[in-house]
């Protein structure tokens, strides 16, 4: 049995290299009403306090086991991998599977003494985890190692609870049929976070949800639920919990079940109504509340009971158990952890010795932790009891000057004899068989020659990536595991998360499509997609570039209605969306975020804010975007034979161009411009900067029609210029945001004067489209050897870097607005990689084996007219090759060995593309 285990171990670890892409499949019927990432494990990378590795028991429960390796100097400072700031330690390799994850521990910097922590995950039950320290200095060196397992609580962890009872019925009010605010809000079809209309976040909630809001502040406001009343109380007690400010008061008509007026009656606490009820017959029943309005009331939920039953004594309180039972195993090195709040059992086991069991009583470690590393005395170390930390303290590690030493442990879950087992079944290995699991790693994916300088770098983005994930997040009623831009923003966030779908779709694909999935929603939703921060509809173009990728009719057929939702909202068409309601057809997004372009200080939106001319002065931004999605969500139309649908996106991309070419570009100032509307909605001008005079809009906002595909031959040029020009957009770090010839540019900004990577990647993609791969291949190095160079010296992956200097600044672990860099080295460094801009539609294509061969099938975007085009194919370095379309050869640059640029006809009629070795040219060149 035991070496049946064994073998299982082994096995796991050996498939890690074959890719998920190649194997998975995607159920969609199970994403339907889904917003989790199911191709996620039970363990991970989770928690949203200290870098380690994380169990998730039960998802729909919120609460979570971490488990982080804290190491240090034996009887001095203590490095605590907190992931809210930066504290010393990095993500550094993360198999494409995440079941090997390797974080690097700075002692000394920089890698003079250090500690590798590499958790395996070998199956739901079991993480085997591998400490490797090492030290390059000329001393000899003293270490300790904390292993620390404790519990995490949501955020809104419910401080009170229902009673078990046979007796009464608990329905949430968050869980009703319908709610209608009388007065329309721009957000009853957009709710923030992808939460119910009407619903708030609380811990004095019971469930932590409640119908808020300022329901029933105005007259009219309905809630509509549906009962069940079971046989046993016909006759009962109708019993609402909800709170109101002191002496306040708010009316609602009961109708349904019940038909009657109430009043409820503030004290600022949580109170009871009860009203009586009789029926008939068991039976569903509706139950309608329509406020006569004056003040919004927090309605927690009702109960259904017989009557003059105390509902009051079935609210109790619910308190954190964060507090273990500890229990030791067959020796001294094993140790189980039962939780009250958990059905489970945790267990740990070590290899090393000398260990001591300690008990931290703290909410947090940063502080406390240090102040107590010279507490050598006290095995139970008490600070506020708002927390506990079960500490297995390894000590001291001792390292000859240069040298390294590895030792290691496993944790493990499930009953409380499975765990047992467990822990037994390890303590029987020998550190040979142990060292076989740990060496069987994932094969590193080929790359050109040119793009191996790049390769440590990409390897430290895509370890921040895959470790920028966190549960729980709450959203649609529910808690799941969710990538974030960085753990600081342990939340949904719309157009981050578009990137970070990018990035992932270069690293597995059915993460990426699971992530696309998590901010749409299906056809007739409250919420016509998920929305958290700037409404830059980056799903688009993760679901065009997934769509290149797969081919797939399935995945097609799936996501376009919701795609089509999520756009008829942000263009303005449907639902409580207010984006159109100017006389321009110019769109603004003020009403859902402050933030237009995600650029949170572009002077011409902060002028915007600070002048307080949300409701009448439009940016480019938003309207470029929904034209070019216009153009992606045709094409997915006419593949699926929607034509109807077609022709509708057809207005739409007219009417959008029709009014940036209008009202918007500005000759003088050679941008487009915001555009200021008069008290009738009309447009009225340019929005100027007050200083100066000049436009308010010199910077990419100002030259995002380019992207769109709408710009004359003129206006091409002219933007051009301005994007690559040194004394305009181009700088030493890439190309910013703002035109630094402004008088409004600044050095100091956090967009403004900054060089961001997203937007870089749009006009990457809009070179592609220009036939310009020239232009794209100047952005795409530079943003490879920025990040490169800043990687290489800090292993930060930041957010952003200083325009001039090109050191980065922001968040330290990013992912988010930084992932453009692994599509960049994919898209010029890996083999059997074909890059587009966003104006093919890729309908068949196909690699040989060893990349010497490629053809595809490609249509075009028939609503741009017919231009040049480029492409990327990135092929086997070892042959020379022709390159055919339609059965005519094309002309194609090579950088560098494997990497082809094509330039297309321009033509908007499909066409077959070959790539072949040159006949008489072998393999390796030559003749």
């Amino acid at each position: 049995m035991r070496k049946t285990f064994w073998c299982i171990w082994i096995l796991l670890c050996s498939i890690g290299g074959v890719s998920g892409q190649k194997l998975a499949r995607i159920d969609y019927k199970q994403l339907t009403y889904l917003h989790d990432i199911p191709q996620l494990a039970s363990w991970g990378p989770y928690s949203k306090k200290y870098a380690g590795i994380s169990h998730v028991p039960q998802l729909e429960k919120g609460l979570r086991f971490d488990f982080s390796v804290m190491p240090g100097y034996y009887r001095n400072k203590v490095l605590i991998p907190n992931v809210r700031f930066e504290s010393g330690y990095f993500p550094w390799q993360v198999n494409p599977e995440m079941t090997s994850l390797t974080y690097r521990y700075e002692l000394e910097w920089k890698d003079q003494v250090f500690v590798d922590v590499t958790y395996l995950v070998l199956d739901t039950s079991q993480v085997l985890v591998k400490l490797r320290c090492v030290n390059n200095t000329n001393l000899p060196q003293n270490l300790a190692l904390h292993l620390m397992g404790y519990l995490g609580y949501p955020d809104v962890y419910p401080a009170w609870q229902v009673k078990n009872t046979t007796e009464a019925i608990w329905q949430n009010a968050i869980n009703y049929q319908s709610l209608e605010f009388a007065k329309s809000r721009p957000s009853d079809d957009l709710v923030y976070d992808g939460w119910l209309r009407g619903e708030a976040r609380n811990s004095n909630y019971v469930d932590g949800s409640a119908v808020a809001q300022n329901f029933g502040r105005e007259k009219g406001d309905k809630v509509e639920y549906e009962v069940i009343i079971p046989k046993q109380i016909l006759k009962g007690q109708l019993s609402f919990r909800y709170r109101l400010p002191e002496q306040k008061k708010v009316g609602f008509k009961l109708s349904g079940f019940i038909n009657q007026a109430v009043e409820l009656t503030g004290t600022g606490n949580f109170e009871w109504l009860k009203i009586p009820y009789d029926v008939n017959k068991a039976g569903k029943y509706r139950l309608s509340l329509t406020s006569e309005g004056d003040n919004g009331v927090e309605l927690n939920g009702f109960f259904l009971s017989p009557p003059g039953f105390a509902v009051e004594q079935q609210v109790i309180p619910q308190p954190k158990e964060f507090q273990p039972e500890l229990t030791k195993g067959n020796s001294a090195s094993e140790l189980i952890l039962k939780y009250p709040d958990l059905g489970n059992y945790y267990g740990i086991v070590w290899d090393f010795s000398p260990s001591q069991v300690r008990e931290l009583l703290n909410d947090e470690l940063d502080i406390f932790f240090k102040e107590q590393v010279h507490n050598h005395v006290s095995a139970r170390i008490i600070g506020n009891n708002q927390g506990h930390y079960t500490d297995v303290f390894l000590r001291p590690v001792e390292l000859a000057a240069n040298s390294e030493f590895t030792t290691y442990g496993l944790v493990c879950t499930g009953s409380q004899d499975r765990v047992k087992n467990l822990l037994a079944g390890f303590k029987a290995k020998k550190q040979t068989q142990i060292e076989s699991v740990v060496n069987n790693k994932t094969a590193e994916s080929k790359v050109l020659p040119d793009g191996e300088p790049f390769r440590f770098s990409q390897q430290l983005m895509e370890a921040a990536t895959l470790t920028n994930v966190v549960y729980p997040v709450y959203t649609q009623g529910n808690y799941i595991r969710h990538f974030t831009p960085g753990k600081w923003w342990n939340s949904l966030y719309t157009w981050d998360s578009g990137f970070v779908g990018l990035g992932l779709s270069t690293i597995d694909i059915p993460k990426a499509i699971s992530n696309l999935n998590a901010y749409t929603t299906p056809v007739g939703s409250q919420s016509a997609f998920i929305h958290h921060g700037s409404p830059v509809p980056v799903q688009m173009y993760l679901f065009l570039e997934l769509w290149n990728k797969t081919q797939s009719r399935e995945f097609l057929a799936y996501f376009y209605p919701r795609l089509k939702q999520y756009y008829n909202f942000l263009a303005g068409k449907s639902g409580s969306s207010t984006t159109r309601n100017l006389k321009s057809n110019l769109l603004r997004t003020w009403d859902y975020f402050y933030n237009s372009g995600g650029w949170d200080d572009y002077p011409p939106q902060a002028g915007v804010h600070a002048q307080k001319l949300e409701s009448s002065v439009t940016p480019v931004v938003t309207t470029a975007h929904c034209l070019r999605t216009a153009k992606i969500l045709r094409q997915a139309a006419l593949a699926l034979g929607f034509k109807n649908d077609a022709k509708a996106f057809d207005t739409d991309i007219a009417d959008f161009t029709n009014s940036l070419q209008r009202y918007s570009w500005d000759p003088e100032a050679g941008y487009f411009s915001y555009v200021v509307h008069d008290g009738a909605g009309k447009p009225a001008g340019f929005f100027k900067h007050p200083q100066s005079g000049l436009n308010y809009n010199m910077g990419l906002d100002g030259a995002y029609p380019l992207f769109s595909g709408i710009c004359t031959p003129a206006q091409q040029a002219i933007l051009l210029e301005k994007m690559f020009s040194p004394k305009h957009l181009w700088t030493p770090a890439g190309m910013s945001v703002v035109d630094q010839s402004a008088p409004y540019y600044r050095i100091d900004g956090y967009w403004n004067g900054s060089v961001w990577m997203p937007h870089q990647w749009f006009m990457w993609k809009t070179m592609l489209d220009l036939g310009r791969a020239d232009l794209a291949f100047k952005i795409a190095r530079k943003g490879l050897e920025v990040w490169k160079k800043e990687t290489d010296a800090s292993y930060y992956t930041f957010e952003h870097f200083l325009a001039q200097s090109g050191r980065g600044a922001g968040w330290h672990q990013f992912s988010g607005l930084s992932t453009p860099v692994l599509s960049w080295f994919e898209a010029y460094y890996k083999p059997g990689t074909v890059t587009t801009g966003l104006e093919i539609w890729l309908t068949k294509k196909s690699f040989n084996q060893d990349q010497t061969s490629f053809n595809a099938a490609l249509e075009f975007d028939t609503a741009t007219p017919a231009h040049q085009r480029s492409l990327l194919v990135c092929m086997n370095p070892k042959a020379t090759y022709e390159v055919l379309f339609n059965g005519k050869t094309l002309a194609s640059a090579s950088p560098y060995k494997g990497l082809l640029q094509i330039n297309l006809p321009a033509t908007n009629q499909p066409g077959k593309l070959v790539i072949q070795p040159v006949k008489n040219k072998s393999l390796n060149g030559r003749d």
